[in-house]
């Protein structure tokens, strides 16, 4: 009795650690879905009147028990229009239902309040290189109105490209150089860890253990050497002998020796061969030995039972190990910074002009844009929400694709289910 009480309070125990660990995740995820989508939100415009007598428009963007910290109007750069006032120092605060915020499109934001009459004169006043991209009076929305100016500034950030801050605009080129990359690494690591698993899974002796031991070190090697060996094999060794051979009359401005998606894709496949090496043999391992009796029993040779039978029926097996592939490969930010990321692509690696896909050009990255919003940016008040939107887009990007291929898995995990009987 004392081992099947030992044994209870053990699975609970497990159980309650599940799901703390669950908890955690959904709270993390909540967490970044609501900072990501609250900085677009449309904000309050408050009119601060001081004792002095002196007032001023502003959004509210944060403060402390004695004081706020002001975002007025930025006339002249981004970023200039903060202002720290003491809560003591103000006599009234209002929201005027005529004030409206003009937005710029390079990142700067036009505070102000008068009649329609009012409002076009600002918009002639402002516009010119850095044209009024949105012009709303956000006291006087309603929930559906802020709901529809919250829709648009969301797809407005999924759908267009950056400018040269990473303040104003959107995300599209590194949504873009993000599935492709992870797309293209998917497609050059599945076949090179399928061969290697199939060969560990059937071969024995001194080659075997060595390409095993390989396998094991790699797994244990740190992300960012993973882009010194990209740096070195692929652009500065295989990419500098192609422009060599192939793009001499462009040198010294190199093509593929510069850096560019192929090489991400490649030292990314690198990064990620002993996660689906490890699945796909796992799986073989898991096959009935009568499987392949009964293939070999009726004059199937080797190959053709390894082929044809049993990584057929190993496929939920390879699918997991493509899960687990895109899962460790969007997140290794570090060994893509020396092999081709680039904080601004001059052009997108995917585009319409043939032969559509790009293999040699810069791209950028999702997880880049989250570094850049927020460590890097001129603006950290309004970089750190930018981070955590581009955060949570990524974590949707690998939600989805995971997803796609966990269904997959599962479709091909019931049909297989059969041999297991």
């Amino acid at each position: 009795m004392s081992g099947a009480r030992a044994e209870t309070a053990a699975t609970w125990m497990l159980g309650g650690v599940v799901g703390v660990c669950i908890a955690a995740m959904l709270g993390l995820l909540l967490f970044t879905l609501g900072s990501g989508l609250a900085s677009l939100w449309p904000a309050r415009i408050e009119r601060i009147e001081l004792v002095d007598g002196s007032s001023r428009l502003a959004e509210v963007v944060g403060g402390d028990e004695e004081a706020l910290l002001l975002r007025t109007s930025e006339t002249g750069r981004i970023g200039e229009g903060y202002e720290r006032v003491r809560r003591d120092a103000i006599r009234l605060r209002s929201e005027p239902g005529d004030a409206y915020a003009i937005g710029l499109a390079d990142g700067r934001r036009v505070l102000g309040s008068g009649d329609d009459e009012a409002l076009a004169a600002a918009v002639r006043a402002v516009d010119g290189p850095a044209r009024a991209v949105e012009v709303v009076r956000p006291n006087a929305l309603g929930a559906f109105a802020r709901a529809g100016v919250f829709a648009r500034r969301l797809a407005h950030f999924v759908s267009t490209a950056p400018d040269a801050s990473n303040l104003a605009g959107g995300v599209l080129p590194a949504l873009v150089g993000t599935v492709t990359l992870v797309l293209l690494m998917s497609v050059l690591v599945m076949p090179f860890g399928v061969a290697t698993a199939v060969y560990l899974h059937e071969r024995r002796g001194v080659g075997a253990r060595l390409v095993r031991t390989a396998i094991d070190t790699l797994a244990g090697v740190p992300a960012i050497v993973y882009g010194v060996l990209g740096l070195g094999l692929f652009v500065h060794g295989i990419g500098a002998n192609v422009d060599r051979w192939f793009y001499a009359s462009r040198l010294p401005v190199p093509t593929f020796g510069g850096g560019g998606l192929l090489w991400a894709a490649l030292t990314l496949a690198l990064l990620t061969l002993p996660v689906v090496v490890v699945s796909v043999e796992q799986g073989l391992a898991r096959l009935p030995a009568g499987l392949r009796d009964g293939s070999l029993a009726l004059g199937a040779t080797r190959e053709e039972t390894v082929w044809r039978l049993l990584l057929p029926a190993a496929r939920p097996a390879v699918l997991t190990g493509f899960v687990l592939a895109i899962a460790r490969a969007a997140g290794s930010v570090a060994p893509l910074m020396l092999v081709g990321m680039v904080k601004l692509a001059p052009a997108s690696p995917l585009d319409d002009a043939f032969p559509y896909l790009h293999p040699s050009r810069q791209f950028m990255h999702l997880g880049f844009a989250v570094y850049d919003a927020a460590l890097a940016s001129p603006d950290a008040i309004r970089g750190v929400p930018r981070a955590y939107a581009c955060a949570m887009l990524l974590v949707c990007v690998v939600i989805v694709l995971n997803l796609s291929a966990i269904l997959l898995r599962n479709r091909l995990r019931d049909r297989y289910r059969a041999f297991g009987s």
